[in-house]
């Protein structure tokens, strides 16, 4: 192997190797909470907080692990987006609500990244337990995604709306971030270009 293709192949091995792997992960990131027309409603959100309903609750609420007793509820149309920070699910999408529903149905979208289109995961149904607490359903994904977008077709329930308590995804990915020493393979490996250039041209 010539000094090019051993310097190409190590700083590429450099960044592949960069990337970390978890088994899964709550969505950590808050991206917005809409209506149908695309207004944003996060200052008017409502849904349950210890276990009161329906409160006033900020769409942040659905972050992170679900708690019993609470969430934000989605009314008629209305779409919460969540991202994972740094990560990307590749495995199965979980999502939360009230085990005691009033059968709220809701579409899940997932994306890459925000310059991405939103594809169609599936849809889910809350409802069929008993009391406040988390109740998943579960959603195989084609292809990694970092953001999710939940949309309601549905105002039922005491706290109207589809009642989200949380989102977790599976076969998490680590965003690969190139460190200090991958930057200076790829500099290495420019040298290495310019340097078999100069030994063609002088042939």
């Amino acid at each position: 192997m010539n000094m090019l293709k051993k310097t190409v192949a190590i700083a590429l091995f450099s960044i592949l190797s960069s990337a970390s792997y978890a088994k899964n992960a709550y969505v950590d990131q808050f991206i917005s909470f809409t209506n149908g027309a695309g207004v944003d409603k996060s200052a008017s959100a409502q849904g349950g907080f210890n276990s009161a309903y329906p409160v006033s609750v900020n769409p942040t609420i659905a972050t992170g692990a679900p708690v019993t007793g609470e969430w934000v509820s989605l009314p008629q149309d209305y779409m919460a987006t969540y991202g994972f920070n740094g990560q990307q699910a590749t495995g199965t999408i979980s999502i939360f609500s009230i085990a005691n529903g009033a059968n709220e149905v809701a579409s899940v979208f997932g994306r890459l990244n925000s310059a991405s289109a939103w594809s169609l995961i599936g849809t889910v149904t809350e409802g069929g337990g008993l009391g406040l607490g988390p109740q998943a359903s579960f959603l195989t994904l084609t292809s990694a995604i970092s953001q999710i977008m939940v949309k309601s077709h549905g105002s039922a329930g005491a706290s109207p709306g589809f009642d989200l308590m949380g989102i977790q995804g599976t076969g998490m990915v680590a965003v690969p971030v190139p460190g200090p020493e991958t930057y200076a393979l790829m500099g290495l490996g420019l040298i290495a270009v310019f340097a078999h250039r100069r030994k063609a041209a002088n042939a």
